[in-house]
Protein backbone atom coordinates (compact mmCIF):
# COMPACT_ATOMS: atom_id res chain seq x y z
CA UNK A 1 0.00 0.00 0.00
CA UNK A 2 1.42 3.37 -0.41
CA UNK A 3 1.59 6.61 1.15
CA UNK A 4 -1.43 7.92 -1.22
CA UNK A 5 -4.02 4.70 -0.39
CA UNK A 6 -3.22 5.06 3.31
CA UNK A 7 -6.45 6.31 5.69
CA UNK A 8 -8.97 5.97 2.64
CA UNK A 9 -7.81 2.00 2.36
CA UNK A 10 -8.04 1.66 5.82
CA UNK A 11 -11.13 3.39 6.31
CA UNK A 12 -13.12 1.73 2.99
CA UNK A 13 -11.56 -1.45 4.45
CA UNK A 14 -12.94 -1.49 8.24
CA UNK A 15 -16.44 0.19 6.33
CA UNK A 16 -16.67 -3.60 4.28
CA UNK A 17 -15.74 -5.42 7.13
CA UNK A 18 -18.00 -3.84 9.39
CA UNK A 19 -20.83 -4.28 6.64
CA UNK A 20 -20.08 -8.03 6.93
CA UNK A 21 -21.20 -7.76 10.43
CA UNK A 22 -24.52 -5.22 10.03
CA UNK A 23 -25.29 -6.50 6.98
CA UNK A 24 -26.34 -4.19 4.11
CA UNK A 25 -29.20 -2.21 4.40
CA UNK A 26 -32.41 -2.44 2.12
CA UNK A 27 -33.72 1.13 1.04
CA UNK A 28 -37.34 2.01 1.64
CA UNK A 29 -38.66 4.52 -1.04
CA UNK A 30 -40.89 7.49 -0.30
CA UNK A 31 -40.28 6.92 4.02
CA UNK A 32 -40.86 10.66 4.18
CA UNK A 33 -44.05 10.82 3.42
CA UNK A 34 -45.35 8.76 6.17
CA UNK A 35 -47.35 11.03 8.18
CA UNK A 36 -47.10 11.27 12.46
CA UNK A 37 -48.86 8.82 13.97
CA UNK A 38 -49.22 6.43 11.26
CA UNK A 39 -47.96 3.23 10.58
CA UNK A 40 -47.40 1.52 6.97
CA UNK A 41 -46.22 -2.56 6.33
CA UNK A 42 -43.65 -2.99 4.25
CA UNK A 43 -42.45 -6.69 3.06
CA UNK A 44 -39.39 -7.93 1.66
CA UNK A 45 -38.68 -11.14 -0.10
CA UNK A 46 -41.37 -14.10 -0.81
CA UNK A 47 -43.87 -14.36 2.38
CA UNK A 48 -45.40 -17.35 0.91
CA UNK A 49 -42.01 -19.35 0.47
CA UNK A 50 -41.01 -18.70 4.37
CA UNK A 51 -38.44 -16.20 2.98
CA UNK A 52 -40.12 -13.33 3.50
CA UNK A 53 -40.27 -10.60 6.38
CA UNK A 54 -43.01 -8.13 7.24
CA UNK A 55 -41.74 -4.83 9.03
CA UNK A 56 -44.29 -2.17 10.42
CA UNK A 57 -42.65 1.36 9.70
CA UNK A 58 -43.92 4.38 12.81
CA UNK A 59 -44.07 7.69 12.57
CA UNK A 60 -43.97 8.81 16.14
CA UNK A 61 -42.85 12.71 17.43
CA UNK A 62 -41.53 13.08 13.65
CA UNK A 63 -39.11 9.69 13.60
CA UNK A 64 -39.24 6.98 12.39
CA UNK A 65 -39.05 3.59 13.43
CA UNK A 66 -39.37 0.03 12.58
CA UNK A 67 -41.26 -2.73 13.86
CA UNK A 68 -41.95 -6.67 13.32
CA UNK A 69 -44.76 -7.06 11.94
CA UNK A 70 -45.32 -10.31 14.21
CA UNK A 71 -46.86 -9.92 17.75
CA UNK A 72 -44.64 -11.40 20.24
CA UNK A 73 -48.04 -12.65 22.08
CA UNK A 74 -49.77 -14.84 20.15
CA UNK A 75 -48.28 -14.53 16.44
CA UNK A 76 -51.05 -11.80 15.58
CA UNK A 77 -49.58 -8.96 12.97
CA UNK A 78 -49.21 -5.33 14.12
CA UNK A 79 -51.87 -3.03 12.21
CA UNK A 80 -51.10 -0.33 9.99
CA UNK A 81 -52.57 2.86 9.90
CA UNK A 82 -53.19 5.09 12.93
CA UNK A 83 -51.70 4.72 16.00
CA UNK A 84 -53.22 3.90 19.20
CA UNK A 85 -53.16 7.44 20.66
CA UNK A 86 -50.97 9.03 17.74
CA UNK A 87 -47.74 7.15 19.32
CA UNK A 88 -48.43 2.70 19.83
CA UNK A 89 -49.08 -0.05 17.41
CA UNK A 90 -51.50 -2.02 17.77
CA UNK A 91 -52.09 -5.40 17.55
CA UNK A 92 -55.73 -6.16 16.96
CA UNK A 93 -55.84 -9.85 18.03
CA UNK A 94 -56.23 -8.60 21.92
CA UNK A 95 -55.34 -5.29 21.48
CA UNK A 96 -51.95 -5.36 22.53
CA UNK A 97 -50.08 -1.90 21.85
CA UNK A 98 -46.26 -1.58 21.68
CA UNK A 99 -43.96 1.74 22.01
CA UNK A 100 -42.21 1.71 18.47
CA UNK A 101 -39.07 3.37 19.93
CA UNK A 102 -38.49 0.24 22.32
CA UNK A 103 -40.69 -1.89 21.19
CA UNK A 104 -41.91 -2.22 24.90
CA UNK A 105 -45.66 -3.50 25.27
CA UNK A 106 -47.54 -0.90 27.55
CA UNK A 107 -50.55 -2.12 28.04
CA UNK A 108 -49.91 -5.71 29.07
CA UNK A 109 -47.61 -7.88 30.81
CA UNK A 110 -45.77 -9.12 27.34
CA UNK A 111 -42.33 -9.71 25.76
CA UNK A 112 -41.48 -6.52 23.19
CA UNK A 113 -41.91 -6.15 19.74
CA UNK A 114 -38.49 -7.19 18.03
CA UNK A 115 -37.19 -3.63 16.27
CA UNK A 116 -34.97 -3.07 13.68
CA UNK A 117 -32.44 0.02 13.24
CA UNK A 118 -33.08 2.07 10.08
CA UNK A 119 -31.56 5.72 9.00
CA UNK A 120 -33.88 8.41 6.89
CA UNK A 121 -31.83 9.30 4.21
CA UNK A 122 -33.54 12.22 1.78
CA UNK A 123 -37.12 10.97 1.40
CA UNK A 124 -36.32 7.52 1.87
CA UNK A 125 -34.77 5.48 4.58
CA UNK A 126 -31.96 2.68 4.63
CA UNK A 127 -33.23 -0.40 6.69
CA UNK A 128 -31.25 -3.12 8.26
CA UNK A 129 -33.00 -6.60 8.00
Amino acid sequence: MSDRDGPRSIGGMLGKIGDLFRGKPVVVKGTRKLADGMARKVTFGDLLAGTGKEILLCRVDGELHALDVRCPHEGGRLAEGPLAEGKHAVCPLHNYQFEPRSGRCVNAACKGAKRYRLREVGEDCELWL
